[in-house]
């Protein structure tokens, strides 16, 4: 199979001049069903709301269905990290550059070179560009919840050709404390909204992260990413709003966490109240799984090695497409963690090529006849 490397950086480059930035996503995934109908793929839209759509390509027919996933929507704009592609040093540089359309642009390559090879395959290929992966997760989930079903995926993210089979579970909560106003002169007679909050905090910390932590991925985490409250120094604040991130490690489960969440703010009634605004269980694939080893052997070939197995601290659809459908999922893709999200993102191209050629030789690995 040849991959051409011309088209995907040209590929690459005009996605991320797209902007994209959840949830507004209907730009880009028009671009991308117009081109891969210009390719002579028949894209299939999976409705999430109107006006935001999946993109589904399948290719082959029967069982199994290998699923290669990526999302389309990005985070907003930080720094020098806008939508506007610049190629220096073998890098290209711009929003989502990494996160993700480096993954998507890898991915349309591969499939785009089977089709056109002699690769005949016993089974079915879907490539599923998603939306709604910054957001709270619906891309994936409504294709899941609407019928979507394949037996094993492998979804790109920046995980420096590195295979993330194990990855944290996520929850994150908005949380809100009242107290009583009074003058600043005299806060015996309040009750301070902000100092409950950080004690109420606090409390939250140990009973939300402490248990084992995971030989791959660490320890669970809080980390208290908003707080708000007051309005004058003089004044006791009668309410304060904060937010959350709780990171859990296999095996512990959001159904575990949230009843133990649940419990706490028991104790808080009256005082205190959460709302969940976005969750996922944590990813946890067999290392000796068919897909793992497929990938270890396509690493092989590409790179002289077998990619290297590794745990992330982050989360990503793959989990929407293990818990949802019970299949094994790992995450693989071009590009460092830390450049996502940061204010001057960037993917060395040399991993976008190498990407797409591991996505084909899996492929072939598993479907071919």
């Amino acid at each position: 199979m040849r991959i051409d490397d011309k088209y995907l950086i040209n590929l690459h480059t005009k996605l991320v001049n797209i902007p994209s930035v959840f949830p507004n996503e209907k730009e880009i995934m028009l671009f991308l069903e117009d081109e891969l109908k210009r390719l002579g793929f028949t894209p299939h839209r999976l409705m999430v709301k109107q006006n935001r759509f999946n993109l589904l390509v399948r290719i082959g027919n029967g069982s199994p269905i290998l699923c290669l996933n990526a999302h389309s929507d990005t985070v907003p704009p930080s720094g020098e990290s806008v939508p506007k592609a610049k190629i220096k040093n073998g890098r290209m540089y711009g929003l989502g550059s990494a996160d993700d359309k480096a993954s998507i642009a890898a991915m349309v390559a591969a499939i785009r070179a089977i089709s056109e090879s002699d690769v005949k395959l016993n089974g079915t290929l879907d490539l599923f560009i998603s939306v709604d992966e910054e957001g709270d997760a619906q891309g994936v989930r409504s294709a899941i919840e609407n019928g979507y079903k394949c037996d094993m995926v492998i979804t790109g993210e920046p995980t420096n050709l590195q295979m993330v089979p194990t990855h944290c579970g996520l929850l994150i909560l908005e949380i809100t404390t009242y107290g009583k106003s009074t003058h600043g002169s005299i806060p015996m007679q309040g009750v301070n909204a902000i100092d409950r909050m950080f004690e109420l905090i606090s409390g939250l910390r140990k009973v939300a992260i402490e248990y084992p932590s995971h030989p791959l991925i660490g320890p669970g985490t809080m980390n208290l990413g908003i707080i708000k409250g007051g309005d004058r120094p003089n004044r006791v604040p009668n309410r304060c709003e904060a937010a959350v991130d709780i990171r859990l490690v296999p095996p512990m489960t959001i159904k575990e966490l949230l009843n133990r969440i649940r419990q706490y703010f028991d104790d808080w009634e009256g005082k205190a109240v959460y709302n969940i605004a976005k969750q996922g269980e944590p990813l946890n694939t067999p290392h000796d799984s068919n897909l793992v080893r497929a990938l270890a052997s396509a690493g092989e070939k590409i790179l002289g090695r077998a990619p290297e197995i590794v745990g992330w601290r982050g989360w990503t659809d793959a989990e929407s497409f293990q818990t949802g459908i019970g299949v094994d999922a790992v995450v693989f893709g071009p590009g460092e963690l830390e450049q996502a999200h940061s204010a001057n993102e960037y993917v060395d191209l040399e991993q976008v090529c190498l990407a797409a050629r591991i996505y084909a030789d899996v492929t072939a690995t598993l479907l071919a006849k």
